[in-house]
C-alpha cells in the first residue's frame, strides 16, 4: 500500500490525544506492574519484595475498578432511539456520518473519515521507539440511527476503533486509527437537544433588531410613524412603531419553516463513561469483563504473595 508522506508536525494543529485515555491508562498500568515486579525480583529484601507486590495489588485493584465501571455502564444502560431519547445519560447505536459536506481526511493516509488518531514514532540509536508526533481530529461527526441524527463531540471521549493500521518506513513507525462514514457507531454519554430559538425573549430580540434597522433610516421612519408631522417621533408614535415591528416579526416567524432541533452528545459533567466505538457493545463488554477478571486475579495473587513476603 502506498503511504502518504507525513507533514512536519505543527503544535496546535491537532487536538492532543486525550481521547486515548483508556489506552494510556492500560499502558501505564502495565508498565507500573513490570517496573514493580522488576524491583521485587532484583531486591534481596523480603520486605521490599512484599511492598512491591502489595503495590502491584493496589494498581490491579484500581485497574479492575475502571474496567468494572465501564462494563457496568455498557450493560446497564439501555439503547435509546434518537427521536425519543431522554435528556441525560443515554446509549445510542447507529451509523457514523460526516457533519459537513467537506469530508475530513486522516493525517497519515489521507483517508476520508469521520475521526482519526495517529502516532509517528522514531527509532533511536538505542533501538527504542520514541513518540515524534501524535494527535487526533477534534471535529464533531454524526450518529444516524434512522430515527434521527445526533452530533457527537469526540473531545475527551474514550474512542475504541477496530480500524487500526501500523506500518514502518525506514526508522519511523506509523499508526493510524479511523472511524469511517458508514461504520457502525456506538456511543454512550450525555445527550441533549437544543431547541431552535423561540419564546418571548427571542421575539423581543428580533423586534429590537428591527427597530434598530428602522432607526438607521430616519427619513423613512418619520414618513411611516410621525403622525403629526412635527419631525419628531414622540412616545405615542414610538409605541406605534414598536407594535408594527412586533406584527412584522410575528408574521415573519409564522411564515418561516420551523427550525429543526439539534441533538448533541458530549462528555458527562460527572465521572461517568463517555465512549465512542465502531465496535458493537457486546464485543466491548466482553473486552472489559476479560480485563476485569485478569486484574482481579492479579490482585489476589499479588496480595497473597506480598503478605507472605512481609510475614516471612
Amino acid at each position: 500500500m502506498t503511504s502518504r508522506t507525513v507533514p512536519a508536525f505543527q503544535p496546535g494543529a491537532h487536538k492532543p490525544a486525550s481521547g486515548r485515555r483508556l489506552a494510556w491508562a492500560t499502558w501505564t498500568t502495565s508498565c507500573t506492574h513490570l517496573l514493580l515486579l522488576f524491583f521485587a525480583i532484583e531486591s534481596e529484601s523480603w520486605a521490599v519484595r512484599g511492598v512491591c507486590l502489595l503495590l502491584i495489588a493496589a494498581v490491579s485493584l484500581f485497574a479492575w475498578s475502571g474496567n468494572f465501571r465501564r462494563w457496568r455502564a455498557i450493560i446497564d444502560t439501555p439503547t435509546s432511539r434518537i427521536e425519543s431519547a431522554a435528556q441525560g445519560y443515554v446509549e445510542l447505536q447507529g451509523m457514523a456520518a460526516w457533519q459537513h459536506p467537506q469530508p475530513l481526511m486522516s493525517e497519515l493516509r489521507g483517508t476520508h473519515c469521520c475521526w482519526y488518531w495517529f502516532r509517528v514514532e522514531r527509532k533511536t540509536s538505542k533501538d527504542e521507539w520514541t513518540i515524534e508526533q501524535e494527535g487526533e481530529s477534534p471535529e464533531p461527526f454524526v450518529l444516524d440511527d434512522g430515527s434521527g441524527k445526533c452530533i457527537v463531540h469526540p473531545t475527551e471521549a474514550e474512542i475504541q476503533s477496530s480500524r487500526r493500521e501500523t506500518w514502518r518506513e525506514h526508522d519511523r513507525r506509523y499508526t493510524e486509527r479511523l472511524i469511517l462514514p458508514g461504520d457502525p457507531l456506538y456511543a454512550i454519554g450525555e445527550f441533549s437537544t437544543l431547541q431552535p430559538l423561540g419564546g418571548k425573549a427571542a421575539v423581543d430580540a428580533e423586534i429590537g433588531a428591527l427597530l434598530v434597522r428602522w432607526k438607521q433610516d430616519p427619513i423613512t421612519l418619520r414618513e411611516r410613524f410621525d403622525l403629526d408631522r412635527d419631525g419628531v417621533i414622540d412616545l405615542k408614535e414610538w409605541a406605534l412603531a414598536r407594535n408594527q415591528a412586533r406584527r412584522e416579526v410575528e408574521r415573519k416567524r409564522a411564515n418561516a419553516p420551523a427550525a429543526p432541533a439539534v441533538n448533541m452528545m458530549r462528555r458527562p459533567a460527572d465521572s461517568r463513561l463517555f465512549l465512542l466505538s465502531n465496535m458493537d457493545p457486546e464485543s466491548l463488554a466482553r473486552k472489559y469483563i476479560l480485563w476485569k477478571w485478569l486484574h482481579l486475579a492479579l490482585f489476589f495473587t499479588a496480595l497473597g504473595a506480598g503478605t507472605w513476603c512481609l510475614v516471612r
